[in-house]
Parts: structure tokens; C-alpha cells; sequence
């Protein structure tokens, strides 16, 4: 019965919470992006998934990133351009972030909490493309509200075991990702849940673990005049033995204060996304998901809301960062 329980959400996503606006904070996937606008960055996210759909996902989380040296004065960057930052020109060295985040999820029957502390290493790969190296680790909490489950035998061994025992496990785990970007493009690769713990409890003899989770991101942004640039991005993703699926995206940039755009993930919803930044240091932006998968007769969608507050004002202007 628990492999059953625990293999429920495959079915309908991966066993990460899932973020439409996950280049608004992409540390939330890949620890190598802490720091690389070199300011200190707090974000707040809340996420209801298929509205109205008994029991669907409700996610939140809250998370602080920055580097240890703040570049100098002109220097400086902004954050309103998801999926970029800017590497300055001629600069040798090499450069430090570190961060944390929280992530509170809830689905049917489960509950799963989880708080990683995040560190990355960025080097020049040349004048202009930097690399960005990062590791995250914490822990993880999974809880089944067993008062939640409903069964066919109700004389089941593991369901009278989980009435009087409840299963409540928590693990350390860990995160790793590199990002290559320049003022033009970024690349990144991330895996999480690295050590694929167990989640079963030693009476329950169903065999559940984590599950390795691999993130390949890039896009490329294009200049069309001086106050619009335009943004193609993908994102692949794999976790076995769920089907990977592949985000399509475009986002559209006016004067850096005003931004929206279109993402389509395969075979589950199309995604619609603005946003506006506040005098250069309050950020906020909303998605809908317009559901397109078997589900759509029972969900009238999912809403996300993200709110980011730069705590360093820019001293200029940069091409561009992340929001």
C-alpha cells in the first residue's frame, strides 16, 4: 500500500515540488545560481495547483541568496531579466554565493518540508562567460496524515499500523548544479535528491525512496531595441521512472521593469506570466496555468505568485540577472 501512496504523485508530476516560475529563483533547483547577481536577494513564493481538484499540491517557500563580495561601485546589477547576470568584463578572480531556502509541500496525504543551505564557487571561463559551481545540502521531512487515507480493507497490517504509529521520516540530502552564463546566454545542469534516501518505515515492508532528479535549463536573450529584449528558454526534466518532460519558453522585457510571457510544459499546461519590478528593488510577478493534461475536466488551473526584495539598489543599470 505505501508504494502505492508514495508512487501516487509520479503519476501526476515529479516527486519535487514543481515551480512554473522557477527562473525567478532558480536556486530552488540549482544551487550554482546563489549569488551570481552579486546583490542580496529574499524571495516568497506560494503555489495552488489545479484549483478545485480534491487534495491537489499547494506549495510555498521562502529563500535568501547572495555573494560574500559585492562588486564596486558601477558595477552593480539588477534584478528583473529571469535567467542571466552580468560578468564583468576583464575581471580576474574568482567569486563566492551562499543562500538557504525553505520548501513547505502538501499533496493528498503527504507532507514535505525541506531546508538546504547552499553554497557556490563562480570563475571566469573567459572575459566574458562565467562558471558557476554549486552544492546544497539540509533536510528533508516526509509525513503521512494517515486520517487522510482511505482504504478498501481497513484490517490491512500496514494501515492498522500506520493508524497507531504514523510515519514520519526525516533524511539529510543533497543538491549539485553548475551554470554557465554571460550577458547574452546561460546553460545549466542541476540533479537533486543526490542520495536517494529512504522513506519506508522499517516495519512497512514496501520498498520507497527518493528519486534522483535532473534539471537541464538554457536560453538566450535577444536585443530588439533599446527598451525590449526577448528571451527563448528550455527546460528538460527527468526523474525515473515518472516521463520526462520539457518546458518551451518566451519572455518579453520592457525598460526592465515590466516583463511577460508564454510557457508550454509538455503534456500538462500552458503557461501565462507577468510581472513588474518596483522601483529596482521589489519584484512581483504571477503565473496561471491553463491545464491541458487528462485533469483539466476537475482543475480550473494553477496560480503562482512570486515576491522578490533586492536589498542593494543597483548603482546602474546591467544588461541583465535574474528577478
Amino acid at each position: 500500500m505505501l508504494s502505492f501512496l508514495v508512487g501516487a504523485r509520479d503519476a501526476f508530476a515529479q516527486q519535487l515540488a514543481q515551480f512554473s516560475q522557477y527562473l525567478h529563483n532558480p536556486i530552488v533547483i540549482n544551487p550554482a545560481t546563489s549569488g551570481v547577481n552579486e546583490n542580496l536577494n529574499l524571495k516568497l513564493s506560494y503555489r495552488n495547483q489545479w484549483t478545485g481538484f480534491t487534495d491537489a499540491p499547494n506549495t510555498y517557500y521562502v529563500s535568501v541568496d547572495g555573494a560574500l563580495t559585492r562588486p564596486s561601485k558601477g558595477s552593480s546589477l539588477r534584478t528583473s531579466r529571469p535567467g542571466y547576470t552580468e560578468v564583468k568584463r576583464g575581471k580576474k578572480g574568482i567569486n563566492h554565493g551562499v543562500g538557504g531556502y525553505m520548501v513547505g509541500d502538501n499533496y493528498g496525504a503527504f507532507t514535505n518540508n525541506s531546508m538546504f543551505l547552499t553554497y557556490a564557487l563562480h570563475m571566469n571561463l573567459t572575459s566574458t562567460i562565467k562558471l558557476s559551481l554549486g552544492v546544497a545540502g539540509g533536510f528533508s521531512s516526509w509525513r503521512l496524515n494517515v486520517e487522510d487515507i482511505g482504504v478498501a480493507d481497513p484490517n490491512d497490517e500496514t494501515y492498522i499500523y500506520l493508524m497507531t504509529q504514523g510515519l514520519k521520516k526525516s533524511f539529510f540530502d543533497m543538491n549539485s548544479g553548475l551554470w554557465v552564463f554571460s550577458d547574452k546566454f546561460y546553460i545549466g545542469f542541476s540533479s537533486g535528491q543526490l542520495l536517494e534516501s529512504q522513506i519506508r518505515d522499517i516495519e512497512i515492508p514496501a520498498n520507497a525512496r527518493v528519486s534522483i532528479h535532473h534539471f537541464v535549463t538554457g536560453g538566450y536573450r535577444f536585443t530588439i531595441n533599446s527598451d525590449l529584449s526577448l528571451t527563448p528558454s528550455l527546460m528538460f526534466k527527468n526523474m525515473r521512472p515518472a516521463p520526462s518532460t520539457v518546458d518551451i519558453n518566451v519572455k518579453a522585457n520592457y525598460k526592465n521593469q515590466l516583463w511577460g510571457g508564454l510557457s508550454y510544459r509538455t503534456n500538462d499546461a500552458l503557461v501565462i506570466i507577468a510581472g513588474y519590478s518596483i522601483r529596482d528593488k521589489i519584484n512581483v510577478s504571477y503565473s496561471y496555468d491553463v491545464t491541458l493534461s487528462e485533469i483539466n475536466s476537475y482543475s480550473a488551473g494553477s496560480h503562482e505568485i512570486v515576491v522578490g526584495y533586492k536589498v542593494f539598489k543597483a548603482a546602474r543599470k546591467s544588461t541583465v540577472s535574474f528577478l
